[in-house]
């Protein structure tokens, strides 16, 4: 029984262990093809673990949305955000390291606020 209850609680270790290390990583986001695009902020929530923003883009597949991943508040306010800078309704000009499988969205590199300033981040490694 005790053999058991050990082998089931290792295993459940394992598992949650390897769901934290495949969620912190970046291999998913290419870095080294960066590619700038033009939209309309939809949404922005600069939160811990990660800031999300989502853009209206229109381009030659039409018009929709796009979900973008972003470093943590913490590092968005080191890198020049500040609350009020980006909201819903500003066009923006943001540059992302794409997504490697070729779908909508990315992580976010750095992007021009309406006001003109610049919040750029470094790419991971």
């Amino acid at each position: 029984m005790n053999r058991t209850i050990l082998a089931l609680a290792a295993a459940a270790t394992l598992g949650f262990t390897a769901h934290a290390a495949a969620h912190h990583s970046a291999a998913i986001f290419d870095f080294r093809n960066p590619v700038t695009l033009k939209g309309t902020v939809k949404a922005i929530k600069v939160v811990n673990p990660h800031t999300h923003m989502v853009l209206t883009i229109t381009d030659a597949k039409g018009t929709r949305d796009w979900d973008f991943e972003g470093h943590s508040a913490s590092n968005f306010y080191r890198a020049g955000f500040t609350r009020g800078s980006v909201k819903a309704g500003d066009k923006i000009s943001i540059t992302i390291a794409p997504l490697r499988d070729g779908h909508d969205g990315g992580y976010i590199v750095a992007f021009t606020t309406p006001a003109g300033d610049t919040v750029g981040f470094a790419p991971p490694g």
